[in-house]
This record gives C-alpha cells, sequence and structure tokens, in this order.
C-alpha cells in the first residue's frame, strides 16, 4: 500500500542528516533503504498514542500509552513488541511529576493535547522493576497459574531424572 506512510503518520528521516525524504522518492529495493529511519508524528493513531516514559535500562524499553486500549481488556495480553503499555498512562505521568514545579494535572492535560513532543526531566530518580510471574496465590488455598510465554521459568532444571529410577 504506497499511501500506508502517509495515512498513519510515518515521516521518513535520513539518518544522517536528519532530512525529510518522500515516500515516493526512495527506490526501496535498493542498499540505501536502510539509510533511512522512520519516524511516527505523536497523535491518536500513534502506536504509543499520547505519551512515552523512558527509564534507564540495557534494553532500550519504555513505557506508553497505546490507543489500543481495548487491549486492558483482555485475560492474555502478549501483543507488545517489547515495550510496556500502561493503563490509565496519565495517573502514572501525574504521580511521577507529583514533586515537579509546573506539571500539575492541567498542565499535563495541555501538554499531551497539543502534540508537542516534551521531554521532561525528573529531579529525582524513580526506581521501575519488573517481574516476571507465572504462578502465584490469591488467597489461601487458590493459586493462579498462566502459561510460561518467554520460556523462563526453568522447568529443565526442576525436571526430575528418572532414569535410575
Amino acid at each position: 500500500d504506497p499511501t500506508y506512510l502517509t495515512r498513519n503518520h510515518i515521516r521518513i528521516l535520513n539518518e544522517a542528516t536528519g532530512e525529510e525524504i518522500p515516500p515516493e522518492a526512495i527506490d526501496w529495493n535498493s542498499d540505501e533503504a536502510v539509510n533511512y529511519m522512520l519516524r511516527q508524528d505523536p497523535g491518536k493513531i500513534n502506536a504509543m498514542a499520547s505519551t512515552k516514559i523512558n527509564f534507564n535500562n540495557p534494553h532500550a524499553v519504555y513505557m506508553h500509552d497505546t490507543p489500543q486500549q481495548s487491549l486492558f481488556g483482555k485475560i492474555e495480553r502478549f501483543n507488545s513488541s517489547g515495550c510496556v503499555r500502561v493503563q490509565n498512562v496519565r495517573d502514572l505521568v501525574a504521580w511521577l511529576l507529583r514533586d515537579t514545579p509546573g506539571w500539575g494535572r492541567t498542565e499535563i492535560e495541555s501538554t499531551i493535547a497539543s502534540g508537542n513532543n516534551t521531554p521532561i526531566e525528573l529531579p529525582n530518580p524513580v526506581p521501575v522493576y519488573f517481574t516476571y510471574i507465572t504462578a502465584w496465590s490469591i488467597e489461601p488455598g487458590i493459586v493462579q497459574f498462566r502459561d510460561d510465554i518467554y520460556h523462563r521459568d526453568g522447568v529443565e532444571e526442576l525436571a526430575l531424572d528418572t532414569t535410575a529410577l
């Protein structure tokens, strides 16, 4: 679909110069096609929707809003490309900025509504931890289990060697 990039507000930039290039000016079958960077403009159809929250980590993972709010209603939500969708992201942003002068709810909402990229540095770092669990107790005698989609439970290490029996 030759109009896909334009319809989805995705711009093509020369990686070396930052110059914007029209999609029709690129030979996508050439070796030079790898020299371009795609950038989606902020807005409702942006894959990150209104907000992106960067945090220090070696994997370039970040948290973000999503235009697909219906995903939060699913029991299994393995639709990510590696980053973390945040439900009620504006509440998280307000909490993160609670001690930052000039960043109340009104300022947050007007900044998001403007559609402008607005990096904000927190005055104090906030630790971020992710924990991957596939089983937990919700009350005495009731255990919840989930599929180990990332194969991190170590089942191979726990397997019993029954060949000697």
